[in-house]
């Protein structure tokens, strides 16, 4: 009987190989499941064209708006949030939410 062994690659600053070491592993073992779930760029399928049985949709975070009856106007939201996604309507004279 073969055992099984579970094996998770995550962490780490962009750039520094966990796809290419999780495909590594891979690789050594031909009867394998693997699940690629990188936020960013889930690209392992490019390096090892796996033969895909199931795909499923994956639908994450939430949806954040800034309350108008709390909001100053001040505008520091819009210059702490780093992601860029507060923007004031100038035609309504309020703070939004991102575009999208």
């Amino acid at each position: 009987m073969k055992s099984s062994i579970n094996i998770a690659v995550s962490s780490g600053k962009g750039g520094t190989g966990k796809t290419s070491l999780a495909a590594c592993f891979i690789a050594l073992e031909k009867s394998t499941v693997i699940a690629a779930c990188d936020v960013d760029a889930a690209d392992l399928h490019l390096i090892l064209s796996p033969k895909i049985k199931e795909r499923g949709l994956f639908s994450g975070g939430t949806e954040v708006n800034v309350n108008q009856d709390k909001c100053s106007q001040y505008g520091e939201c819009k210059q702490a949030c780093r992601f860029s996604a507060i923007i004031e309507n100038e035609s309504k004279g309020v703070i939004e939410t991102f575009e999208r």
